[in-house]
């Protein structure tokens, strides 16, 4: 079984553009901002330029403000009111129209290097840093001058990501980052377009970034929490796709670590649950898997069909075939016809040697797919426990000569049907799988396909047409129907 592994990772991400209230001192912080006279000379002129009536005035004074505060910082002995009104200047000169975010020195303000460039927005967070470093106080008093310009470039990032420009979004997501490098969204952004552009290493990395950024800021739970649980299950995959060693070890680790603080900071969320249930059988820690699973045998009805499945798996997978079964029975009951599941539950029915629950449950999985081979092969198996535990003599010979008409079945399916995919996407369905022709001619046939819902009513149909295959060989089909209620599927069967 595959875990549903991916949430939506931008959720919540849009920001509202907030005005600076350019005076107001906020709690317990204070900043002199009137003496010396180079950072009062410097506010007079930050007053002038928000003051003045002829747009051209305005660069004159922020122009002016830049010289006073930094052609001699040694000589000003308040390195708080310093910086403080260098986030002001640098906040009005963005705030003009058309402004630019590259300027040359000379013309910011700056008398040294003046043929040289500057940053205004890298320029502006570094005051800021600067100004919270040296009274942690003021973080609240400087957060508007951030925000009013972050926001602005990160809703474009985001904008740019929702219509799929997805280098205009990484441009904007990392521009963002330029005036707030201790901002996790940014880096949220990007592990979305990273995932879009399948590059997982740098996603995993931006993922990371967001949650070491996110600390124990409230205001960023939710994305720490997307990154949490999409980081784990990118390190599962990749755990399952290793062969075994220490670098499997590690990822599954991690995984299992990063679960565990999810699940802490949103107790009972049954995605993260069954992830973790994942983590946990990948690392041999059968006492855990069943710790895990336990709340799902008590409370099923807290559970969707899929996770239900997924803890059933695990079960299975670490040797808790009873409690596999009972999960794989609960699961059933919200989805019956998942063809997966009744595979896995056949199996699970047949190691416990339970004839009279694995017979309803292989007859069905052959109305689901009825081409399938190894189906017959476990319908086979079924009447080879029961004849093993016969004792009447005639009965005895009817269990074993239904074993032998089950396993000529089996080798004499054709075409044979493989289905590898059948899954929901948003609103659509989802059928894969490969055709194989046996037989001694090329051969075309027509699968009558059905998609069903919970109740195992039928939403929606589709005729697929499969073939011309040679004999000896093979073909792939793929459907995919918009049907929101459709959960499962069946085909009549190919002749």
């Amino acid at each position: 079984m595959t875990a549903r592994v991916w949430r939506g990772v931008v959720g919540a991400l849009a920001l509202s553009v907030g005005v600076p209230m350019l005076g107001q001192a906020q709690g317990a912080c204070e900043i002199n901002d009137s003496s010396p006279y180079q950072i009062n000379g410097a506010k007079q002129y930050v007053i002038a330029a928000a003051a003045a009536r002829r747009a051209d005035e305005v660069p004159k004074h922020l122009q002016n403000a830049i010289r006073v505060l930094t052609d001699d910082p040694s000589k000003i002995k308040n390195e708080a009111g310093r910086q403080w009104m260098l986030v002001r200047t640098y906040a009005q000169w963005l705030q003009r129209e058309n402004a630019m975010l590259i300027m040359r020195r000379g013309d910011v303000g700056f008398t040294q290097n003046p043929a040289g460039t500057h940053n205004l927005l890298l320029a502006l967070d570094s005051a800021a840093t600067t100004l919270e470093t040296v009274l942690p106080q003021c973080r609240e008093k400087v957060r508007p001058y951030r925000a009013q310009f972050f926001s602005e470039i990160l809703n474009k990032s985001i904008a740019a990501m929702g219509a799929e420009q997805n280098d205009s979004a990484a441009y904007f997501a990392n521009l963002s980052l330029q005036v707030s490098g201790s901002d996790p969204r940014p880096w949220n952004v990007l592990s979305a377009v990273f995932q879009k552009q399948n590059k997982m290493d740098s996603a995993m990395i931006a993922m990371e970034k967001v949650i070491v950024l996110s600390g124990s800021d409230t205001l960023y739970t939710k994305v720490k929490q997307q990154s949490r649980y999409n980081l784990a299950v990118m390190k599962l995959t990749r755990a399952e796709a290793e062969g075994a060693g220490a670098t499997k070890d590690a990822e599954i680790a991690a995984a299992r670590g990063l679960l565990e603080q999810y699940l802490k900071d949103t107790p009972g969320d049954a995605n993260a649950a069954q992830a973790l249930g994942r983590a946990v059988r990948l690392s041999g820690d059968t006492a855990a898997v069943t710790a895990i699973f336990a709340d799902m045998l008590a409370a099923p009805d807290k559970f969707t069909a899929d996770q239900l499945f997924e803890a059933a798996s695990n079960a299975a997978a670490s040797g808790h075939d009873t409690d596999a079964a009972t999960l794989f029975a609960n699961g059933l009951a919200k989805n019956p016809y998942h063809r997966l599941a009744l595979l896995n539950y056949a199996n699970v029915l047949f190691s416990l040697k339970d004839t009279d629950r694995m017979a309803p449950v292989v007859t069905r999985l052959l109305t689901v797919d009825p081409n399938f081979d190894r189906a017959y092969r476990l319908m086979a198996g079924l009447w080879q426990l029961r004849a093993r535990a016969e004792s009447d003599a005639a009965k005895k010979k009817v269990a074993n000569d239904s074993v032998l008409f089950y396993l000529d079945k089996q080798s004499k399916t054709t075409p044979r049907v493989d289905v590898t995919v059948a899954q929901r996407t948003g609103n659509a369905f989802v059928v894969q799988g490969t055709v194989s022709h046996d037989g001694t001619a090329t051969a075309s046939w027509t699968m009558k396909l059905e998609l069903l819902d919970v109740a195992g009513a039928v939403v929606a149909t589709k005729d697929v047409v499969i073939g011309p295959v040679d004999a000896g060989g093979n073909t792939t089909f793929s459907v995919k129907l918009e049907a929101p209620k459709a959960v499962a599927f069946r085909y009549a069967p190919l002749k």
